[in-house]
């Protein structure tokens, strides 16, 4: 069982941060799936218990927001099959007990938790034991996963940065910088004040030069926001 890294958390990673727009629009998922997903749903009568249980408020936390766009991954990679909500919520909470960790989703062993969890998700059933873990490689992670966990750093066992469009690529949703918007790393300026500047009629040559930036990074960070604001 892991260590919990509960100790380490502050208020940069687990406090309210994103409107559930703000949070569905960096996972890819709508406000409403953020909403459902924290809280839970009813349908035809029926009510759907929440995936995460961690639901407060209207704003959710830059952890909750990693969780959920990781959740998206695994719904989207189908595994050979549509992946339910409820088969991805009993794969969460079969890792969270199983690990004992807060946050399993963004948690740095989830590679190694990989095979267990795809093993639930397969067969709809917990296992027993860690042997998933050294199954041959139709146990690891999805690959939209692994790509997903490839763009994060960690500091105590828990995502601490998400570098959205890959690691050398220098934008950054970092908690503790622009209120977890996604900017520069290094700059501090936002992709929201790049769009906007272009969107006022400048041209990406004087933005760059204003900003000290290459021309390439200013049009990789506008079709980044175009993604997140589709």
């Amino acid at each position: 069982m892991a260590t919990d890294p509960a100790e380490h958390l502050d208020g940069w990673r687990t406090g309210s941060m994103y409107t559930f727009g703000e949070a569905g629009r960096l996972a890819h998922v709508s406000p409403t799936t953020v909403k459902n997903w924290l809280f839970g749903y009813t349908v035809r009568g029926q009510i759907v218990p929440p995936l995460f249980p961690s639901g407060n408020g209207s704003m959710v936390s830059f952890l909750q927001m990693i969780e959920i766009m990781v959740a998206a991954q695994f719904r989207k990679s189908r595994l050979g099959r549509s992946i339910s909500f409820h088969t991805v919520r009993d794969a969460y909470k079969n890792a969270r007990d199983s690990w004992g960790v807060e946050y399993p989703f963004a948690h740095f062993k989830l590679e190694a938790m990989g095979g267990h969890i795809v093993h639930f998700l397969r067969e709809g059933r917990p296992i027993s034991s860690y042997q998933a873990l050294d199954a041959p490689a139709q146990w690891t992670l999805p690959g939209l996963v692994r790509e997903t966990l490839d763009q994060l750093e960690y500091e105590h066992e828990l995502a601490a940065r998400w570098f959205p469009v890959g690691r050398a690529v220098p934008i950054v949703v970092d908690p503790r910088l622009s209120t977890g918007l996604p900017t520069i790393s290094g700059r501090g300026v936002t992709v929201q004040a790049i769009r906007k500047r272009f969107k006022a009629g400048l041209r990406i040559e004087f933005i760059a030069k204003d900003y000290q930036l290459d021309p390439s990074l200013v049009e990789t960070a506008l079709q980044y926001w175009e993604q997140v604001a589709a």
